[in-house]
């Protein structure tokens, strides 16, 4: 019984071991990042590396926001980012309900086929996007950076809810429809409130994804007005441009300020994101 305990525990703290090393690994770059960005730049360059600011300065924060429209690039971001959100919410919150409760012609053929554009890589779809829009005139536009990446990430959104819906009891809306409920109030009094911890997981996860996106803001905008913060953030760190004057205090503070928004996003809903995540898995 004592060996059995020992064995428990040396298990345990193993797990704990790797648990630990795995989360240092993770955060280490986080944290080199931040005290990069309080440091002077000649402390970032000398050798051996300090893993501790000797002169705490925040004046590559305030020269990165003096020097380049990044105020203007978190606007972008923000409202392109939550747009597609919400178009993606909507949209496939409308699907997966009736994917899971309507039978229609070919009802399965159309989930397969919705399913199957998760398994087209981006670099295939590039291309024809890029001609659409431009067929379009949407080249340097919202609409241009907003809907082709709305489209790409429906996918992933109705097999997550349509997972969750099939896993709710279908006596919840046969009594409401028994009750005279139309169907979109069953829609928004009953499936969307049970839905909740996954459209608050399929929102964060959408939100990451767009606002961490690069290549496609890339092909559709050239302005500076116009760009994001990931694509705002490549043009401030320019290695190929010695007479640029950025400094890697002012790199990193960028990088910090774009990588910042989505961390504090994480923290608030970090829970209703691993609930929804863990039911949407167990469920269907």
């Amino acid at each position: 019984m004592k060996t059995r305990r020992v064995s428990q525990l040396g298990s345990r703290a193993f797990v704990y071991f790797v648990l630990l090393v795995m989360s240092a690994a993770y955060f280490f770059p986080l944290y080199w990042m931040l005290i990069s960005a309080l440091k002077e730049p000649q402390e970032v360059a000398q050798w051996p590396p300090t893993f501790f600011p000797q002169t705490f300065t925040f004046n590559a924060f305030a020269e990165v926001l003096k020097t380049f429209p990044v105020f203007r690039w978190f606007v972008n971001s923000a409202f392109v980012s939550s747009s597609i959100v919400l178009i993606v919410l909507l949209a496939t919150s409308l699907a997966a309900f009736a994917f899971a409760y309507y039978d229609f012609p070919a009802k399965n053929f159309l989930f397969m086929y919705i399913l199957s554009t998760l398994m087209i890589p981006i670099h295939v779809r590039m291309i024809p996007s890029y001609l659409l829009i431009k067929m379009f005139r949407w080249i340097e536009t919202y609409r241009g950076l907003i809907i082709p990446q709305a489209a790409t990430l429906c996918g992933i959104g109705v097999l997550l809810l349509r997972q969750f819906y099939v896993g709710i009891p279908r006596d919840l809306v046969d009594a409401a429809r028994i009750d005279g409920c139309r169907e979109v109030q069953i829609y928004l009094h009953v499936g969307l409130p049970l839905i909740r911890p996954a459209l608050v997981a399929l929102g964060v996860y959408v939100m990451l994804t767009s606002w961490n996106d690069f290549v496609w803001p890339l092909l559709v905008v050239q302005r500076e007005n116009m760009r994001t913060l990931p694509l705002g953030l490549v043009s401030t760190m320019d290695l190929h441009m010695p007479g640029s004057g950025v400094s890697w205090p002012q790199r990193m503070a960028a990088a910090t300020l774009v990588a910042s928004p989505m961390l504090i996003l994480y923290m608030f809903f970090r829970n209703l994101f691993v609930k929804g995540i863990t039911f949407t898995g167990i469920k269907g």
